[in-house]
């Protein structure tokens, strides 16, 4: 599973520190941008992209044999009077080479006070975290911070301890924690409608619980913000059937995957992937699988 202690333990897996916080991409101009900012960086152990593939295939499906780094893209849509993030990045408490977000504003010229929204797509830590500055208090005082109920619904049940592994009990901790503080700043929203005018959350569960995307029209045609949905280059789109190890419900997020791919390929539109490497491409169906096709 992916966890703080699966990193610190994992000898051959050196974190990686060395991100620095950048603006990754954008779209659009004018009153309507999309900028795709960094929140780092940090490497994985192969293992990860897949549960019971072995090596010598996963290593081929991957291109590459040792680990392998997962970048952290965050999305902000500047759209007339509203910033909007979509997720928060790690903050200070996750993982070395994470938490990049803050700088990567700085770089962008987007001050922390000018965000009027942040809509999460789950609450995983590197999604999640960035939430608080380093005094406990909403880093972005003026946002509304919206989430599907399914997910803060999971996260926050006592219950939580019991349908997870001990070692993913501090990702549990650090929601509640961080949901306790924004308090009644955090508003509960239903999968499958607009949460924002334009700007739909799609239920994409499968890696938590209540996953979502967020699908707009942005930078002249289709965008969605996928999240953690499509985490892989070449695995989560040529081996969509393959069941990456930090999905919680494993064969939910096989159904998914293959759902949402289908439509992204029929749509033609952009993708923002949050692990993707350059965050924005499209996806193409090739034979009864699908390619990444990153953006030029």
């Amino acid at each position: 599973m992916l966890t703080r202690r699966l990193f610190v333990t994992a000898g051959a897996c050196a974190l990686a520190s060395s991100a620095l916080a950048q603006v990754v991409a954008t779209l659009g101009s004018g009153e309507e941008t999309l900028t795709v900012l960094s929140d780092g960086s940090f490497e994985l152990p192969l293992s990860m992209l897949a549960r019971d593939i072995a090596p010598a295939e996963l290593a081929a499906q991957a291109k590459q044999s040792g680990p392998t780094r997962s970048v952290l893209n965050v999305t902000c849509l500047k759209r007339g009077k509203d910033v909007v993030l979509f997720d928060c990045g790690s903050g200070a408490n996750f993982l070395a080479g994470s938490g990049k977000l803050a700088e990567s504003l700085k770089t962008a010229g987007i001050e922390p006070d000018a965000v009027t929204h942040v809509l999460f797509t789950h609450l995983h830590p590197d999604h999640f975290w960035g939430a608080l500055d380093e005094f406990d208090s909403p880093l972005f005082p003026n946002a509304r911070w919206l989430v599907a109920a399914p997910e803060i619904g999971f996260w926050t049940d006592p219950k939580v301890y019991e349908r997870l592994p001990e070692d993913r009990h501090a990702f549990a901790a650090g929601a509640q924690r961080i949901a306790k503080e924004l308090g009644d700043k955090l508003e509960r929203l239903e999968p499958g409608r607009e949460w924002l005018p334009g700007i739909a959350a799609v239920a994409t569960p499968g890696h938590t619980p209540g996953h979502v995307s967020f699908a707009l029209k942005a930078a002249g045609g289709p965008v969605m913000v996928l999240g953690d949905a499509l985490t892989h280059p070449l695995i989560s789109f040529a081996r969509p059937d393959w069941r990456p190890a930090s999905d919680y419900d494993a064969d939910l997020a096989v159904a998914t995957r293959r759902k949402l791919l289908d439509r992204l390929a029929q749509e033609k539109g952009q993708i923002i992937g949050y692990h993707l490497p350059g965050a924005v491409g499209r996806v193409e169906q090739q034979g009864t699988a699908y390619r990444f096709v990153a953006a030029t």
